[in-house]
Parts: C-alpha cells; structure tokens; sequence
C-alpha cells in the first residue's frame, strides 16, 4: 500500500472527524443530560467517538488546519487527550455539551473544508456508493 499524499490523508481525516462526530451524536440522540448520566453504554460509545474525532483532528496538517480557522483544532485534540489519558477526570455534563452544543457546529465547518480537501485530490465519488 502506497502512502497517502498529504492532502489526501487531510482528506481522510477530516472525513473520520465528520463520521465520528455524527456517530457520537446519533448515539447520544434525544437524550437528557440525566439520561445520558444513567446509560454507562452510550456514554462509552460517545466519549470513544469524541476520542476518534480528536485523533484524527492532530493527524490534519497545518496546511488544512489554516483552510478552516473558524475549527477549534488545540480544543478537539485537547478534549481527546483528557477523555484518553485523564479519564478519571472526565466531567461528563462537559461530554453532553460537546455533543449536543459543539460537534454540530463542527459539522457545519467540516463540510466546506472536505469539499475543498476532495477537489483538491480529485475526488469525485458518492458518499453513497
């Protein structure tokens, strides 16, 4: 397997960032925060989507990350580093806020950024197929 071009692994990132923050937010649903609070299993499956969301935001280069400043990369990185290495500090109310108030936001600025990132590479497929 031959390496990715720099603007396809961006590509490839950013796309992980989007299916993951859409998982995350599916998986939370309607849910109240005090609901979220009593299901052990969807919070598991949240902060683990979260965690994917901010690994692959480190892995987008500079170059990708100045197309889109309006996305809060240190925070994305920051929140996953705690949710992996800290998580016995992991203020849970703060996980339901980012997924009900900032990975819908993220979604928005994702959008236009892949859209470029798959011009860029050339990429004319369907999501769908």
């Amino acid at each position: 397997m031959s390496a990715l071009d720099p603007r396809e692994r961006d590509l490839v990132k950013c796309e992980d960032m989007r299916i993951h923050a859409e998982r995350a937010c599916e998986y939370l649903g309607e849910r109240t925060l005090e609901e979220f609070l009593e299901d052990d299993l969807v919070q598991a499956a949240v902060i683990r989507c979260i965690e994917v969301v901010g690994e692959a935001a480190r892995l987008v280069s500079d170059e990708a990350r100045r197309r889109s400043p309006s996305i809060p990369w240190p925070l994305i990185v920051g929140m996953r580093h705690v949710l992996a290495h800290e998580y016995g500090t992991v203020v849970l109310d703060k996980v339901y806020e980012v997924v009900k108030v900032h990975l819908p936001d993220l979604l928005v600025h994702l959008a236009p950024l892949i859209a470029s990132l798959e011009h860029d590479v050339g990429w004319k497929g369907d999501r769908d197929a």
